[in-house]
């Protein structure tokens, strides 16, 4: 499966140091994904490439449109986990591409009301970190240097 591909594709990095090793192998899972025209794992194996591997050799700009393909697709599939991991990823690729912090707080917001209906808290308290930076950055929390405020309180 491009899953399994995808976690042979990481031992490749990180246990050989091979970038170029890497990068094939991941394109090779994802044309594997894309010719069994089954969206069963997409989320999964996507993910953990762009996660993980391809941000060696790709622009991580370009990673906004495959973070939400995978959301959707995980939530098309019932990979409630992976949907909102790939949901998280796509908010903090916002944050770290230098989007407004407005933009990202209220993405932040939107997509933790979604998490926390899914009962993904993992994802949810991840999300949170960034809401409560948001507004330490933006000025609006009494606290700009401590996580304490509107969106968590790490006391």
């Amino acid at each position: 499966s491009s899953a399994a591909l995808s976690s042979f594709c990481i031992m490749s990095l990180l246990v050989m140091g091979d970038v170029d090793t890497a990068h094939f192998i991941a394109e090779r899972s994802m044309q594997m994904q894309e010719r069994i025209k089954s969206e069963a794992g997409k989320a999964r194996a996507f993910l953990i490439l762009h996660i993980f591997v391809l941000h060696h050799v790709k622009p991580v700009q370009s990673f906004s449109k495959i973070f939400l393909e995978c959301y959707q697709s995980g939530m098309r599939t019932g990979d409630k986990p992976y949907a909102m991991w790939a949901l998280f990823w796509h908010v903090f690729l916002q944050f770290m591409v230098g989007k407004p912090l407005k933009v990202v707080e209220e993405h932040c917001q939107a997509s933790i009301t979604q998490a926390v209906e899914l009962k993904e808290e993992d994802q949810a308290s991840c999300l949170r970190l960034y809401w409560q930076m948001c507004f330490n950055l933006m000025g609006s929390s009494n606290s700009t240097v401590e996580l304490i405020g509107k969106a968590m309180d790490e006391r």
